[in-house]
């Protein structure tokens, strides 16, 4: 059995240099979320104890630091982070991603 999440409604979130709507959370569905955001700026380096991360580029391009490694990204490009990795994203990127198993703030560290 399938779930179906729609943009109609996404909860928003963000703060400087990001905008972006969830799809859902943990309570809705435990094993994965989605969500889809803009970046005007950059995310901010932190990493997750919980989840592995998929980011889709849809739109644009920037950087992402995996770890000590720089990734630039464009349209139709995946970058995979996976947990307990230090990461951060810069440029103008239209993205979507996948938090598997689904976003929980407990497990987020920001480290700057």
């Amino acid at each position: 059995m399938g779930l179906k999440f729609t943009l109609e409604r996404a909860f928003q979130f963000g703060w400087e240099g990001l905008k972006g709507w969830a799809y859902n959370s943990a309570n809705d569905f435990p094993r994965a979320s989605a969500a889809i955001f803009e970046v005007t700026t950059h995310h901010g380096k932190v990493k997750s104890t919980i989840s592995d991360r998929v980011y889709y580029v849809l739109e644009g391009n920037g950087d992402f630091v995996v770890g000590e490694e720089v990734v630039h990204v464009k349209a139709q490009d995946v970058v995979i982070v996976p947990k307990n990795t230090p990461y951060d994203y810069r440029g103008k990127m239209r993205l979507f991603l996948v938090h598997v198993p689904a976003y929980d703030e407990s497990g987020e560290v920001k480290m700057e």
